[in-house]
């Protein structure tokens, strides 16, 4: 049966293409802010081929975007018109594209033959690779101008706000403004803001545009952004206005609603922001930066495994981020993100199972381990050289010489190269990596201070430093750096102790609340989440933000960078309880890649009871939970069910271990159970 005709080209080059356009959308105010990293760009003159048979005539059509020339079993085709009638028989034909202004890309239609992932291009360096499509492309999309979908939003009736009329679409939204019913000529200034007090503050609103309108009687905004409220300073009459919402069409695979309505809203929210930010790519924010940062990307990868499971933006955003070889800088410039990049690969292959997808990017991942590891001390340890950004957090660290949170990342970056050179057959690697591997666990020793029984943030000069934050702490246990002694430890003296400095980014509270939940510390967890990410829906947030401090108070509370309104109110990794919950509280895990097998282990918390569903790769999990009642129901995936403690569990196979229950579960059978304590 032959498949309906793609557009294709010269892999991961829509990907490069499409982030530079993404990317270079930032403005602040009226200046536009381009990424401070290297972008790479498409091979603008590749080469397309494919041998076939053809049983009867067939009317091909072929567009491009690009000039093209056809080569016909060695012959060129001369007075192309767009369609190439040819007569049974056997051919091979080699499109030529070149396209000086975009991605070069071909599309062939007839009742045989037509672009599909069967043929392979060349940009004339004699190799020869599968040639890529995408999703993304339908909608009316072209390869050089994608498309995502729209819906209107009217706003409410205008309302005053520090004496100016301000429009509210009732919640965050990515959107072009479209203005009707125009009478006059003149300028019509547009502020934009997550807040009100953003919207009415004309002199520091992160974002607004200045439109000139002569004759026209309809406007529509040339670029989406981010807000909730808005201002039209004019005095122009018009009659509507309308926000044409922007989103990506994916499918919201998950669910959950408990006994505690606001955890229930917090979910909600969270999969409105990490919704909101996923696009054409993973973003970080949809208001400030609107780039592709490798370390929120990480994040949102998996919160998308516990909610939209879309593998293709996940993949999307991974090959934008690398570019194009050879590896020359860090991604985004940043130490930890280019390990946060690797690490990707091995959490993407663990949830989907799509082993093709490693290969093709082995040499890649490769690179830039190697780079990475050409770039370590005499000590063969991490440190941050001229142009690295040793980010680790936003908060006041000093992250000079060696820091030790950079070293567990490396260790668990090569953990995994050597797990894929296992999977790989990539034996002439292996060695190397483990060697590398075994040699740092030692070194990372050094680090740990059984005095402050904890890992000390870093050594300066060869002196220890002996400062304790939580950051390494929680990665030692998250990693498999310290045995149940120390993890112990860490637990009472760092992470639960008010005395170590706290952390308010979203983002690292991410990492601290997983490995607190890793050691059994749900209930903790579970009033966290409903005191920090609670605190920003009392604060009236409708998406979750950058940083949350509840202790800041007006105009502070949306700050950041030295601007009054700097704070992203929409940043990806702002959902953290999408993967906080699914994880640790629903408690799904795949133990065999691409879920052939999970754990299914739940935990109330303070709840009284959830019910929730999930998505299992191809299928989906859901479940009922309360103390003393389950129902389980999971398509196309087998796994056990794991309850803390011994039950009396009528009609199921089950087995006890380590004071826990163990059931099995069959896929596509429905369980319920009553539970009694054994």
């Amino acid at each position: 049966m032959i498949e309906s005709p793609k557009w294709i080209w010269y892999p991961g080059d829509f990907e490069i293409v499409l982030a530079n356009k993404c990317m270079t959308r930032r403005y602040e105010r009226d200046v536009f802010i381009p990424p401070f990293w290297k972008l790479d760009d498409c091979y603008h003159n590749v080469k397309f081929s494919k041998k076939y048979k053809l049983t009867k005539t067939n009317h091909l059509e072929i567009k491009s975007e690009g000039i093209i020339n056809i080569l016909l079993n060695g012959n060129y085709i001369y007075d192309f018109t767009g369609v190439l009638t040819l007569e049974p028989g056997n051919y091979e034909m080699i499109i030529s594209c070149y396209n000086p202004e975009g991605l070069p890309s071909i599309y062939v239609s007839s009742e045989e033959i037509v672009s599909d992932l069967s043929w392979v291009v060349s940009c004339n360096d004699n190799q020869t690779y599968k040639v890529a499509s995408s999703s993304l492309i339908n909608n009316g999309s072209t390869p050089n101008n994608v498309k995502l979908n729209q819906v209107d939003i009217t706003p409410t009736d205008p309302f005053l706000f520090k004496g100016k009329e301000v429009l509210d679409f009732g919640k965050e939204l990515m959107a072009y403004l479209k203005i009707e019913g125009i009478e006059g000529n003149g300028f019509i200034d547009i502020y934009y803001g997550e807040s009100k007090e953003e919207a009415v503050d004309f002199l520091h609103a992160e974002t607004y545009d200045k439109i000139l309108v002569n004759g026209e009687k309809q406007i529509t905004t040339k670029v989406s952004k981010a807000f909730r409220y808005l201002v039209i300073n004019t005095n122009i009459s018009y009659k509507k206005i309308t926000a044409l919402y922007e989103y990506l069409p994916i499918e919201f695979f998950s669910s959950f609603k408990s006994s505690n309505p606001k955890l229930d809203l917090i979910y909600k929210t969270a999969l409105h922001t990490l919704h909101l930010n996923t696009r054409e790519f993973m973003l970080d924010g949809i208001k400030r930066d609107r780039w592709l940062w490798s370390g929120d990307a990480y994040q949102s990868y998996l919160m998308n495994y516990y909610s939209f499971f879309d593998k293709e933006v996940v993949k999307r955003t991974m090959i934008a981020l690398f570019g194009k070889l050879p590896v020359t800088t860090h991604i985004n410039h940043i130490m930890d993100y280019s390990f946060y990049w690797i690490m990707g690969f091995y959490d993407y292959y663990i949830y989907t199972g799509d082993l093709k997808f490693i290969e093709e990017n082995f040499n890649k991942i490769i690179a830039m381990i190697d780079f990475c590891l050409q770039r370590c001390n005499e000590n063969g340890l991490m440190e941050g050289l001229p142009g690295d950004w040793v980010f680790v957090d936003w908060a006041d660290l000093n992250n000079e010489g060696e820091v030790c949170f950079e070293q567990m990342l490396l260790f668990y970056c090569l953990k995994i190269i050597v797990k894929f050179c296992e999977l790989l057959n990539q034996n002439g690697e292996f060695c190397k990596y483990v060697n590398y591997l075994n040699s740092l666990e030692k070194k990372i020793e050094k680090f740990w201070d059984s005095d402050l029984d904890g890992y000390i943030y870093s050594y300066k000069d060869s002196e220890p430093d002996r400062i304790i934050t939580k950051h390494a702490n929680m990665f030692a246990i998250l990693y498999g750096l310290c045995d149940e002694d120390r993890t112990e430890k860490i637990k009472k003296r760092v992470l639960l102790n008010p005395e170590i400095p706290k952390i308010t980014t979203p983002y690292m509270r991410f990492y601290e609340l997983s490995a607190l939940c890793e050691t059994d510390e749900y209930d903790y967890v579970y009033n966290e989440i409903h005191s920090y990410w609670g605190g920003m829906l009392d604060e009236g947030a409708t998406a979750f933000w950058e940083t949350f401090d509840k202790d800041e108070k007006g105009k502070e509370k949306y700050a950041m960078y030295g601007r009054r309104y700097g704070k992203s109110l929409c940043h990806a990794w702002g959902a953290s309880p999408l993967f906080l919950l699914g994880k640790y509280f629903i408690g799904l895990r795949p133990t065999q890649p691409g879920y052939k097998n999970f754990e299914l282990r739940p935990h109330l918390g303070g709840l009284d009871w959830f019910e929730a569903e999930l998505p299992l790769n191809e299928g989906k999990i859901n479940i009922f939970f309360s103390k003393d009642f389950i129902e389980v129901y999971c398509s196309k995936a087998s796994g056990i069910l794991i309850l803390d403690g011994k039950f009396c569990v009528e009609g199921a196979s089950l087995k006890y271990q380590d004071n826990k229950t163990i059931i099995s579960i069959e896929k596509d059978t429905y369980y319920e159970f009553s539970l009694k304590p054994f």
